[in-house]
This record gives C-alpha cells, structure tokens and sequence, in this order.
C-alpha cells in the first residue's frame, strides 16, 4: 500500500495570520449560506405559492455546495494542518463536483423561467417541453455525480496524492480545477444570454403584463438574478484563470470568500420573496399571494 502524504501550503507566519482571518471568514459565510438555504428549502414547503422542481435543484445545490466547503469544520478538523486523507479526499472530490451541480441548476431554473414567459406571452408552450424539462431536472446530479467519480479515481489513482488546505482540502494538480472552472463558465455564460432575452422580452411587453403584480415581480427578479448571473461568471472566470497560476494559494483564498457569499446571494435574491416571509409572520393574517416560480 503507498502511503500518501498531505502537504498543505504555508509562506510566511504573516501570510499564516492572515489566512486565518480569512479562513474564518469563509467558514461563517458558508455556514450562514447554508443555514439560510436549507431554511428557504424548508419555508417553501408550507408556503401558499407552489414552486417547480427547478427552484428545489437550485437551492438544493446551494446547499450541497455549503456543504462541501464545510465537511473539514464538521468534522472538527477546520484549522487542522493535518485532516484524514479520506476525509481530505472526500471533500476535494466535492469541491470540484458542486460549483457545476449550481451553476447547471441555476441555467435549468431559468430555462424554466424562460419557458413560463414564453408560454404566458404567447399562449403556447416550447417544443417538447417535457423532455427539456426533465433534462434541466436530471442534468445538474449528472454533472455532480461525473465530476465527484472524476477527482475521487484521479486522487486514488496518483501514486502520492497531495493536498494543499488553504481554506479546504483540494487536490494539487490543476486538471480537477480547469475542469470545474470550464464546466461553471460552460453553464453560466448562457444564464447571462437567456437573462438578456428574458428581459427583452419583458420590457417588449411591458404595457401589457407589467400592470400585473406577478409580472412586475418577476420583471424584478430577473434583473436582480441578471446581476448575480454576472458575479457568478466572474467569480468563474477569475477562477479558470488563477488555477494557471503557479503560485496562486493566495489569489485562491481572497476567491473562495467571494465564492462563499454567492450561496448568501441566492438566499437573497430568491428566499425574500413576499409568500415565503409571509410563512414566517404566523401572527399575521395571511393574503393570498401571485406567484410564478
């Protein structure tokens, strides 16, 4: 059996505190991102507006994504220099595979946005909507599961498989990440496309549907989930290029606290919504609520 070594990557005592301020930083985001998706999951189910399956796939990923970034802090090994190689193991392997399983599950929530408008405005639905809409469903826990299968064969199969714990166990060799980099920019360059088509489309409308509240309410939601979009590929862009960087430990932290606020951003963004408050004001006497999720 080859023994196989955990190196973790350290500069200097001053880069050392830093990390640390940083690490932090990152764990309580992720864990507030986490907290909040699961209680989004959780509020959606008593509340009076039904939603469809892609707006669960989105907050699930979310919350499997949290999850990943966390398995070291769960495990009471969060400022460990020295985890389990299994547990190192595992969590690398899962840090690569949930930033695809999102950002898959977020361009299948707005391909089922843009087919909802699509129908409302003209009366009839896309071709072969059924099949799409169980490809958009299934797609996102593909990518995951290929992508887990993926870096958990590659880590076994290196015949030394070292790990660098800069905020999290990954791999120290760049093919997991330029994969996962790629997939993410792969899924949410078209998230920003069908964003701009969706609002053309609105605003084409505007006179006729934007009288509406549940109209109006989207009109907004899709502006706002536009700019997350943007952040979301940036924050992948920035990602496929510092992964070629050779000496990158430092650009990777000051990114992975980027990456820890969009799971906030989403509960943001999408957990607010008026019906979904409104399970939670039990003194108050509920109204009906117009929805379109």
């Amino acid at each position: 059996m080859t023994f196989r070594t955990i190196y973790y990557a350290q500069s200097s005592s001053e880069h050392l505190v830093d990390l640390g301020v940083r690490l932090d930083i990152f764990l309580a985001l992720q864990v507030i991102g986490l907290i909040g998706s699961v209680a989004v999951l959780f509020t959606a189910l008593f509340s009076s507006v039904s939603r469809q399956a892609t707006w669960y796939n989105f907050f699930i990923s979310w919350t499997v994504f949290c999850i990943s970034y966390l398995l070291l802090f769960f495990a009471g090994q969060g400022h460990s220099r020295e985890p389990p190689f299994a547990l190192c193991l595992t969590q690398s392997s899962m840090t690569y595979a949930a930033p695809p399983f999102a950002a898959s599950a977020t361009l299948g929530m707005v391909i089922q946005l843009y087919f909802n408008i699509h129908t409302a405005l003209s009366g009839t639905r896309i071709k072969r909507e059924r099949v799409w809409n169980a490809i958009i469903l299934v797609l996102p826990y593909v990518i995951f599961l290929g992508v887990l299968l993926e870096s958990l064969i590659l880590g076994l199969a290196l015949q030394e498989a070292h790990f660098s714990t800069i905020s999290y166990c990954s791999l120290e060799t760049v093919v997991p990440g330029r994969l996962t980099a790629a997939l993410v920019v792969f899924f949410l360059v078209p998230v920003l496309v069908l964003n701009v088509i969706i609002y053309r489309k609105l605003r084409k409308h505007s006179s006729a549907l934007c009288t509406t509240r549940a109209f109006r309410s989207m009109f907004v939601r899709v502006t706002l989930f536009s700019l997350f979009g943007l952040i979301s590929v940036v924050a992948g862009l920035l990602f496929f290029f510092i992964v070629f960087i050779q000496d990158s430990d430092d650009g990777l932290a000051d990114l992975d606290i980027v990456l820890a606020c969009i799971p906030n951003a989403a509960v943001f963004v999408f957990g607010t919504h008026k019906d979904l408050l409104q399970v939670w004001m039990f003194w108050k006497k509920k109204k009906k609520v117009e929805g379109f999720s």
